[in-house]
């Protein structure tokens, strides 16, 4: 593993900026329509709990990635099988975002511009990114991903008069199905997404901080959403914002004198950019261990290209981009998410207690330091 660092704060961040991403282009608990907000909720603190799974397999695993710890549970074979999966995950799911975040902008903003251009130009910055290391990546989210909350709060001062709380009212007028559904869908994207961090978290340079960074920075995420969504429907009102496609967009053209939609952008593609840079730095890291090869950057540019040209060829339109996050992506999930990460905390667990167990066995056998 490459020498590199990063300090609780930067872990901080970059997962801030990682649950933040696409999710607020594509409001995954819209769903639930003006109940989005309790599925939120919900999603939220089922998000938690998903990332104290993945914390825990990571310090019942110390210095070891999702891949090495795959291998060393499971066997080399099955093991690296799952590894492969994997890595397709994240190439997959970097792709997604890519087309993502190309959509949005070539539709409100550089609409004469052709997806594959934006998204190739994104992609050259993201390069360097990666290639720089996580620890340049953790510098660069402390300069950058402040932004977020700050344009959200500024956005929520300058449509302060532009509000109708009404539109939260009647709650639960379709009953709790749609609810639970939506946070079901919340919950797989992001929060579920963070497995990708089992291949950032040994760079932590402090392991004893690692739940307390990581469950801080997915409740401020969850509640950072939560407001903006709360937000965006008082300034709609519940008919249009379950009818728009880039909600923060039409919100921040309600903002009369100022065109804020350029600080928009911005905002969605700091979140984006540390997405997709945290996905290819796991594939390319998974690959790199797979293969035995010393260094991830020889497969980064491969990676990266890759989930380019993936991006342009999975969607025909926005439409069905909507519709895959909604109705496919949760269940395409569920093994990566959770199947498998909860089989590796029970077989971690098992290996602990029976470490503990021989442990115990070899002091009463007078092997222990005493007896030495």
């Amino acid at each position: 593993m490459e020498k590199t660092r990063i300090s609780g704060i930067q872990l901080f961040l970059i997962l801030l900026g990682f649950l933040f991403g696409s999710s607020v282009i594509l409001t995954p608990a819209i769903g639930a329509g003006r109940d989005a907000w309790l599925a939120m909720i919900l999603a939220g603190a089922a998000g938690i709990l998903l990332l104290w799974i993945y914390t825990t397999i990571a310090l019942l695993n110390p210095s070891k990635t999702l891949v090495e710890i795959l291998r060393d549970k499971l066997g080399k074979v099955i093991g690296t099988i799952l590894s492969v999966l994997y890595i397709w995950y994240f190439v997959h799911l970097a792709a997604l975002v890519f087309r993502n975040f190309g959509e949005f902008i070539c539709t409100t903003t550089l609409v004469e511009t052709p997806v594959a251009v934006v998204m190739g130009l994104f992609a050259l910055v993201l390069l360097y990114a990666v290639n720089s290391g996580v620890e340049v990546m953790g510098r660069m989210s402390e300069l950058l991903v402040i932004l977020i909350p700050v344009v959200a709060f500024l956005i929520s001062i300058a449509l302060i008069t532009a509000h109708d709380f009404t539109a939260f009212l009647p709650v639960l007028e379709n009953g709790l199905s749609p609810v639970i559904h939506a946070a079901f869908v919340n919950l797989t994207f992001p929060f579920g997404e963070a497995v990708a961090f089992l291949m950032v978290f040994p760079h932590l340079n402090r392991m004893d901080n690692l739940k307390k960074v990581v469950i801080s920075s997915t409740a401020t995420s969850s509640a950072l959403a939560i407001f903006v969504f709360a937000r965006n429907l008082i300034a709609l009102g519940s008919d249009l914002i379950t009818r728009a496609t880039f909600i923060p967009h039409l919100t921040s053209l309600l903002i009369p004198e100022f065109n804020v939609v350029p600080l928009v952008d911005i905002n969605l593609l700091v979140g984006g950019g540390v997405k997709i840079s945290v996905c290819i730095y796991a594939a390319a890291k998974g690959l790199s261990q797979v293969t035995g090869t010393h260094d991830y950057r020889s497969f980064s540019r491969a990676v990266i290209t890759f989930c380019v040209v993936l991006a342009v060829w999975v969607y025909e339109n926005t439409i069905e981009m909507f519709g895959w996050a909604e109705e496919i992506w949760p269940y395409y999930s569920i093994p990566f998410q959770i199947i498998i990460p909860l089989l590796l905390l029970l077989l971690s667990l098992r290996g602990r207690s029976k470490t503990s167990r021989e442990n115990t066995e070899d002091a009463g056998m007078g092997y222990g330091p005493a007896n030495s």
